[in-house]
């Protein structure tokens, strides 16, 4: 005769409340502990759900297996990660040293135009409170000559911190294709572990639910990166058509702005407002107007380049890749104009 185990006491619910409390403030510490590890882990499963579907291509469309189908693709991805440093590096080095170098002729620019009222037309001109604008321009250019000076002091420090972050990044992005071949490699394995992890009676559902995730986010992904492209296009051909200098780094630096939520245009629009200012005299059109209404020109079109990205490309490019109707997206853009003024549209 064997003897049974006495069963275990029902928990309260309250008992039950503590503990899911407990492990819910467990697993947030764990998370807290190990949140740089967080941002590589989201950013390899970005990866992943972009490389899947050429992954998908070519196995379906080549005589390649998956496994051979997936190194071909990283083979790609890396040589387009070396060979875009490597032929970017040296034309940036030679345009931060030109601008270094012309640093003091743009600060006695800045004081030749600040020493002149602003001319709307011939009749209309705007008076300038001298006096605060000479502090002004005293105290800014003492500060930009005080930090080129301290830069060239401390240029084997700078370069120590340059290299140890490129170590660092080269690092990362190592961990991050690293963690995405093996999300893509192994993705129905990894699936099936976490299925069996649920009730026998969910699976269908959760299925259904990671599909459905699948198919939203790859569309975005693609609407994301289509709108990047579109944005880079258009302000490549706006700066080539009115002459703006450095036109494909700048359509470079849209593209990835396109990438940071609110603040992107903000950040593509600056270096292209200060070129126009400071090297906007070769510009066939930036000769015909003052530095400082040159500037405003191509701040004005970045503003109406964003504006139709808003209101024409994003309910165009993300309603046809989400499989919603552009006024839907529209009126998702003015539901977030009317909380959040200009900021909730971005």
């Amino acid at each position: 005769m064997t003897n049974q185990l006495p069963s275990s006491p029902k928990w309260s619910s309250s008992s039950k409340r503590l503990i899911v409390l407990i492990l819910f403030g467990l697993a947030m510490l764990g998370i807290y502990r190990l949140r740089q590890l967080l941002l590589p882990f989201i950013m390899a499963l970005i990866v992943a759900y972009l490389i899947e579907p050429v992954v998908n291509f070519l196995e379906a469309r080549t005589p390649l297996k998956r496994i051979w189908a997936i190194v071909v693709v990283y083979l790609v991805i890396i040589a387009a990660l070396v060979s875009i440093p490597v032929s970017a590096i040296p034309p940036i080095v030679t345009q931060v040293n030109n601008f270094l170098n012309n640093t003091p002729k743009y600060l006695v620019q800045l004081g030749e135009f600040l020493q002149e009222p602003i001319t709307v037309s011939e009749e209309i001109e705007i008076p300038i409170d001298q006096l605060a604008l000479n502090q002004a321009y005293n105290t800014i250019s003492q500060n930009i000559i005080a930090l080129l000076q301290n830069v060239g002091s401390q240029t084997l420090t700078l370069f120590g911190s340059v290299a140890s972050a490129t170590i660092s990044t080269v690092g990362w992005t190592v961990v991050v294709l690293f963690l995405s071949f093996y999300m893509v490699k192994d993705h129905t394995q990894l699936f099936q572990s976490l299925l069996d992890l649920i009730p026998p009676s969910y699976h269908n559902d959760v299925i259904q639910l990671s599909n459905q995730i699948g198919i939203t986010w790859n569309a975005f992904l693609r609407g994301q990166l289509l709108l990047c492209l579109a944005v880079g296009l258009i302000v490549l051909v706006m700066a080539l058509v009115i002459g703006l200098p450095n036109a494909l780094v700048l359509a470079l630096i849209a593209s990835v702005a396109e990438l940071i939520p609110t603040l992107g245009p903000v950040i593509a629009a600056i270096p292209a407002v200060l070129i126009a200012f400071f090297q906007g005299q070769g510009s066939w059109l930036g000769s015909m107007m003052s530095p400082f209404w040159f500037a405003m020109l191509v701040a004005g079109l970045y503003g109406v380049i964003y504006q139709t990205e808003n209101y024409v490309l994003v309910p165009r490019i993300m309603g046809h890749h989400l499989r919603l109707h552009p006024l839907v997206v529209i009126l998702a853009a003015l539901a977030g104009a009317s909380v959040a003024g200009f900021l909730g549209i971005l």
